[in-house]
């Protein structure tokens, strides 16, 4: 987030007690946009009191809300979080924070488990992935809401944008590199994006958002946080969930065949979709490049994008270069 929090723990503890009868002890999540605390009870794992940016549209917040609804009544087996109503029934809570700001509030579901970026990773868990996501993929195929269309800066078709963020990012690494992908991208490649298949997708299904059992970490437990779902391409949500499985360089390459394969099993792609695929993995790790250092340019102590240092980008820019050479 870009300004600092405006709800204290105590807040909302108060706002899971008085609107969904929930006591417990509230601990701060991170986030990009939004506040997030863990409520923790003392019987089960807890709930997730989400507290939607004060900026933030209502139709935004509420497509969250409409699409995790939507995964429960088409695949109930699916490890999503589910949505607590409040006293009232409703899905949402309209409050005022601390500094006088109307906000909004939505208590889920807590998946327990161990972040896939903390686990130990193995082509089992890999091919458990990559079916997980086409699974999800095929739940949200019919799903429609007035914002699924929004213009989100993490959807790859809008790769071309981050070249207006460039000159934002001071010391960006391998600035170069970056510069000359986007322009070819915009290019070459954007046009023939717009032409494959779409579909409203999780769009984030990266480490962090994909939970496994501690006790048996190829076994996939939870997929959270639905905050970058969009209507895309299809190869794009493809391309977000490989690079989600990149954990070292010396088996990037096997990472990636290995979840693409297992997703194709569930959803194959087409001849167009498997051409572009190199050039959309290669885009999202320049889109995380750009995003990261911009968002730490503009909030330099922020949590949400800890753990992500110079090492961690090299190689994966490495591979971008990589796949860019390989598909030309």
């Amino acid at each position: 987030m870009d300004d600092l929090p405006l709800v204290s723990s105590a807040h909302a503890e108060w706002l899971a007690g008085e609107h969904f009868g929930i006591v417990g002890h509230a601990e701060r999540l991170t986030g990009e946009r939004d506040e997030n605390f863990w409520i923790r009870t003392e019987v089960g794992p807890g709930y997730v009191l989400k507290v939607a940016n004060a900026a933030e549209a209502p139709e935004i917040t509420d497509l969250q809300i409409a699409a995790l609804l939507h995964v429960e009544r088409v695949d109930p087996g699916l490890p999503c979080a589910r949505v607590l109503r409040c006293k009232g029934g409703r899905t949402q809570v309209r409050f005022v924070d601390e500094n006088g700001t109307g906000r909004t509030a939505v208590l889920y579901s807590f998946l327990p488990g161990k972040p896939l970026l903390h686990a130990h990773r193995s082509p089992v868990q890999r091919a458990t992935c990559g079916r997980l996501l086409a699974g999800l993929g095929h739940a949200l195929r019919n799903f429609e809401h007035p914002a699924s269309h929004r213009v989100l800066v993490w959807d790859l078709r809008q790769l071309p944008k981050l070249q207006g963020l460039l000159e934002e990012v001071p010391r960006l690494l391998e600035a170069e590199f970056i510069r000359g992908f986007l322009t070819d991208f915009a290019a070459r490649f954007s046009p023939g994006l717009a032409t494959l298949r779409t579909q409203f997708v999780h769009n984030d299904f990266n480490a962090r958002n994909v939970i496994v059992d501690p006790a048996e970490e190829s076994r996939v437990v939870g997929v959270i946080d639905f905050g970058d779902s969009v209507h895309t391409a299809l190869a794009a949500d493809v391309a977000v969930g490989a690079v989600g499985q990149l954990a070292a360089p010396d088996t990037a390459e096997e990472s990636i065949r290995e979840f693409v394969g297992a997703y194709c099993e569930v959803e194959p792609l087409d001849s167009e979709e498997l051409a572009i695929l190199p050039r959309l993995i290669a885009g999202r790790i320049v889109q995380n490049v750009v995003m990261t250092s911009w968002h730490r340019a503009r909030n330099a102590g922020g949590a949400h994008f800890d753990g992500f240092d110079t090492a961690y980008f090299e190689w994966r820019v490495a591979l971008a270069r990589r796949l860019v050479a390989g598909s030309q």
